[in-house]
């Protein structure tokens, strides 16, 4: 059955059938920059609860499993709210950055396409997960995971940008500037069995840029925090470090930070006990953005096995007050014995509130019994990406180049019309349809356009 769904897919790909393939470009929706009210009360305690039993924005497929975990959202404009997550991926890349706007009742969205993805023989050829979005001067910049080490873990935050929320994120910070060449923005220098740095989140304050990114080694994982110049174009180049800021938590992970304009805080949100009945969603607070206290904690209305969330603020990082807010995150639910990688993805509306005293025995609530949901094989293929069947190629005569879309439901098909190839360098090679000439020995990356996806190789040519 599989088989056949995927061999009816191939023929409506070829088709030309699928209306996300000449979508135009998603604009930005931008709100105004937040207007923090100033120094926030310190006897006060910012509380969070889920209003309801929320709902699954994306579930796997039936059969085959997959995820979108680590969701990082902007708030538009029109109540619409735009979603990057982490997504597996095809071939030889692990892990993709996916990218959707739902409407402001949730009822319909734009279709899922590919933000950012791995750029072939680079730094961050493995993979790009755990993103943390955020929109200041003309750029949507987009935080993420990958590895310096790929017989290892060691992972280390990398950072792309594009002018459209959708992407694709082609131009990377490559330590001077932007574009092909990666390079880390945090690099690892610990014990290189550990996880290492990831999971980035960012806050702009004024012309202020904060990035969280967490610190994993041998003592836990923890949060640290940078700053950089929001006004220089390359503020990388500015960055700041001011070290640790919460602490190594119990069974944790990434925490996504915004900040309340009402309250006059800054507020992180991480999952502690991941992946177990007990888990729930803790909920830190600063006053100056580098030093954090725990607050409270969400479990009501959460589903069992919960990790990787995040909660939304505007393209700046900041929740404004009468701003909608939502928390959303990857769960393996009540019966997932064995299910890693196999998760759902909920979201709930929830109330943002302050108290007089912190709220931190999370054993006094529980959170729900949930099962998770899949679906069936969609019949209609959702593209998300294209990519050459791999990411580099040496040649010494003429070649065949396979270009494979990539679903939503984990599928790859040939495609045989409509590419263009560009960006290669002509007096290495050239191409005739989609077999590659050489010309004379040397490298070359090649970009490869089809019907607004975008992907990159690299052909090397020998003696």
């Amino acid at each position: 059955m599989e088989t056949l769904y995927q061999a009816i897919k191939m023929i409506l790909v070829w088709m030309f059938t699928v209306g996300q393939l000449f979508s135009p470009k998603i604009a930005g929706g931008d709100l105004p920059p937040g207007k923090p009210v100033g120094s926030g009360d310190e006897t006060k305690y910012v509380q969070i609860r889920a209003d309801d039993e929320g709902f699954d924005t994306w579930q796997p497929v039936l059969d085959r499993g997959g995820y979108r975990y680590g969701p990082s959202m902007i708030l538009n404009a029109d109540g619409s709210l735009d979603i990057w997550s982490a997504s597996t991926g095809p071939g030889d890349l692990i892990d993709l950055v996916n990218y959707k706007r739902w409407s402001k009742d949730f009822k319909t969205s734009t279709k899922e396409v590919t933000a950012v993805k791995p750029t072939a023989e680079s730094y961050d050829r493995m993979w790009t997960c755990d993103p943390g979005a955020v929109k200041f001067g003309d750029y949507y910049y987009i935080g993420y995971t990958t590895t310096a080490n790929p017989g290892g873990i060691q992972n280390v935050v990398c950072v792309a940008r594009s002018k459209n929320p959708e992407g694709p994120f082609l131009e990377k910070w490559t330590g001077s500037g932007w574009g092909t060449d990666v390079q880390p923005l945090f690099a690892y220098t610990d014990d290189p069995n550990c996880f290492g740095a990831g999971e980035p989140s960012f806050v702009v304050m004024g012309d202020t840029l904060y990035v969280y990114y967490s610190w994993c080694n041998e003592t836990g994982a923890t949060t640290r925090v940078a700053t950089a110049d929001a006004t220089d174009e390359n503020w990388p180049a500015t960055l700041q470090f001011h070290g640790e800021c919460i602490p190594p938590k119990n069974g944790g992970d990434s925490a996504d930070v915004k900040y309340i304009d009402e309250y006059g805080r800054f507020v992180a949100i991480f999952t502690e006990q991941r992946f177990s009945d007990e888990s729930y969603v803790a909920v830190w607070e600063s006053f100056d953005g580098l030093t954090f206290r725990p607050s409270g904690f969400v479990k009501a209305n959460t589903c069992k096995k919960l990790h990787n969330c995040g909660i939304s603020g505007r393209a700046d990082g900041h929740i404004a007050a009468g701003d909608p807010v939502y928390l959303s995150y990857a769960y393996a639910g009540a019966d997932s014995e064995g299910s890693w990688g196999n998760w759902a993805t909920r979201l709930h509306k929830v109330t943002l509130s302050l108290a007089d005293e912190p709220k931190l025995d999370a054993s006094a609530e529980t959170n729900n019994d949930v099962i998770v949901a899949h679906k069936k094989l969609s019949l209609v293929p959702e593209v998300l990406t294209v990519k050459a069947e791999h990411q580099s190629y040496t040649i010494s005569k003429s070649e065949q180049i396979w270009v494979m879309a990539f679903d939503a439901d984990g599928f790859n098909f040939p495609i045989l019309t409509d590419l263009c190839f560009d960006g290669y360098d002509t007096s290495v090679i050239r191409i005739v349809g989609t077999r590659i000439f050489p010309v004379s020995p040397g490298d070359t990356r090649v970009w490869v356009h089809w019907h607004g996806f975008t992907g990159d190789f690299v052909v090397h040519v020998t003696e």
